[in-house]
This record gives structure tokens, C-alpha cells and sequence, in this order.
């Protein structure tokens, strides 16, 4: 409700959210996972409701690094870290969800930690949900349905290795449009 009154009377108004923020605090463990929080977005500038889930998912992740990458660092990401197949891939894929969905995929594999979307938050600590020896961790709808919101791995994890090529048989396939 208060963001309706606020862009009643400032309708253009935006807030940035930073490209890199250290942890806040030291961490007191470590975690197979790595502490790094990853987001992606077309803009960094956002509105005060997204704006606002960002400090509150700072406030639950005071000791985790946070990451945002833009449209085009995406691709920059891809193209350092991605086998060929992956980069073309990439490149095909017009849609900026489907290039985030690729995006996070390799991410997460090449580098481990948390994806979360920019609109989703935490409602635990994130130190208190993912424990020292969790190797991956997401959410499922249903039973076998699982959503891609909220991902967290360690590098290299064998399901996100799969799940990429199957990205990439589907986009051969055209099941995945460009």
C-alpha cells in the first residue's frame, strides 16, 4: 500500500542495487555451497518494492557475498566461463528470461552459491537454512515439479550439469524457441 501512495506522487522514482556487496559480517562457518548470493535483471534500477526485497534479503544474509549481473554481463559470463555450444546457445535465445534461465545454470555450475529471483525473499536466515554439508538445495511445487526461483549449489554439481544439456539438446531440438 505504501508503494502505491509512493509512486503516486513519485511515479519515475528508482533505487539502485549494487553490482558487488561484500559480506556484512564475517562468516563463522563454512559451507560447501559458496556464501554468494547471484541476481540478475535487465536494469539495476528498480522500483521501491524490489528495492526493498534486496535490503530485506541483505538483513538475512548478512554473511553472504551478493552478485548482481546485468542483461549483458550475462553474456560476458557465458562467453569466459561456457564451452562453444553453450555460448551459441546462449546467443540464439531473444527472450531475457530464457537467457537467465541458461545464465543461472551456469552460474551455478561454474561457480556454486544461491540464485534467487529479483522479486523473490528469504523468510529464515539464509545462514539457518543451508547447512554446512548441503551440496544443492531448491524448491519444489509439487512432487517432481520443481522451480528455478530459488537455486543453491556447490560448483560443478552433477543434477545442473544435466539439466544444462538438456538445455542444449532442447534448444537443438527447437523445443526451446529463440
Amino acid at each position: 500500500a505504501f508503494s502505491y501512495l509512493f509512486y503516486a506522487v513519485f511515479p519515475k522514482a528508482r533505487f539502485t542495487i549494487p553490482l558487488h556487496s561484500k559480506a556484512l559480517i564475517a562468516s563463522k562457518t563454512t559451507s560447501k555451497i559458496p556464501k554468494v548470493i547471484w541476481q540478475t535483471n535487465y536494469t539495476n534500477r528498480v522500483t521501491l518494492p524490489v528495492y526493498l526485497n534486496y535490503l530485506l534479503n541483505r538483513m538475512l544474509s548478512l554473511d553472504w557475498e551478493y552478485r548482481y549481473v546485468s542483461t549483458e554481463e550475462r553474456l560476458e559470463f557465458i562467453k569466459s566461463h561456457a564451452p562453444d555450444k553453450v555460448v551459441n546457445a546462449f546467443e540464439q535465445l531473444l527472450d531475457g528470461a530464457s537467457q537467465a534461465d541458461l545464465w543461472r545454470l551456469c552460474v551455478l555450475n561454474q561457480q556454486g552459491g544461491v540464485y534467487m529471483d529479483i522479486d523473490a525473499h528469504f523468510v529464515w536466515p539464509l545462514s539457518k537454512i543451508i547447512k554446512a554439508d548441503d551440496e544443492e538445495m531448491f524448491h519444489m511445487k509439487k512432487e517432481n515439479n520443481f522451480t528455478n526461483y530459488f537455486m543453491a549449489y556447490a560448483p560443478t554439481n552433477n543434477h545442473i550439469e544435466k539439466d544444462l544439456e538438456i538445455v542444449l539438446v532442447n534448444k537443438k531440438k527447437k523445443k526451446i524457441e529463440a
